[in-house]
């Protein structure tokens, strides 16, 4: 009884999120001795409010910066909102984070591109966190365009240095070279893409494994 009971609340537990996790080739940069920045995986998971991203990279170092284009049905204009050099290959992204790590708190910025540019005046300051070589940031889904239940978007993750002028030294949408040297400009591949499939709501879940329960009893 004990064990059918322990289970039927991991059902629950599991089924109020959903995740991918997407892939990219290592040793892929013009400096391959750069391995805080070789993205390795990118896991992307939701629950009903929220979307995360966890960016793992081949080794970590504290001058790391970080950039998600997010491109969810919204008008950009192909730019970031850092202003690096970086050309999305038609990726379109209407919203930005930026982040580095650094300091320990309120070190990312998610930054929306609305009315002809990015509205830097109703940005959100927040925190990543950190797990051995994995940075993550966690954000609302309205706040990034993507608060129906249904809801999907492109995107892409770059890692990048310190100078004003860095691109992406890395690009997750691409398994070839971003870019050829420091200053130059970043090329992505095409955005990937995450949908956001319905997540069942706790009290239906539970019904669900109570259901099983039941019927386990029965035979």
């Amino acid at each position: 009884m004990r064990n059918l009971i322990s289970a039927s609340a991991v059902l629950v537990v599991a089924s109020l999120s959903s995740a991918d996790i997407f892939t990219d080739a290592s040793y892929d940069l013009f400096e391959d001795d750069l391995p805080n920045l070789d993205i390795t995986s990118v896991n992307v998971s939701h629950t009903e409010s929220t979307v995360t991203f966890d960016v793992t990279t081949r080794g970590f170092s504290d001058w790391s910066k970080y950039m998600i284009l997010i491109s969810s049905g919204g008008h950009g204009d192909g730019s970031n909102a850092w202003s690096r050099p970086v050309n999305q290959m038609g990726g379109n992204a209407n919203f930005f984070i930026g982040s580095w790590v650094d300091q320990t708190s309120n070190n990312s910025q998610l930054v929306a591109y609305q009315n002809g540019g990015w509205n830097w005046d109703l940005h959100l300051g927040f925190s990543n966190s950190r797990s051995g070589n994995t940075v993550s940031w966690t954000v609302s889904r309205n706040g990034i365009g993507a608060g129906a239940s249904n809801a999907s978007f492109d995107f892409d993750v770059l890692t990048s240095g310190g100078g004003g002028n860095d691109a992406g030294v890395d690009h997750l949408s691409t398994p070839n070279l971003s870019m050829t040297h420091w200053g130059a400009t970043s090329y992505s591949g095409a955005f990937l893409h995450y949908s956001m499939a319905p997540i069942p709501a706790p009290g239906a879940v539970a019904l669900i494994g109570l259901a099983g329960l039941v019927a386990r009893r029965r035979k």
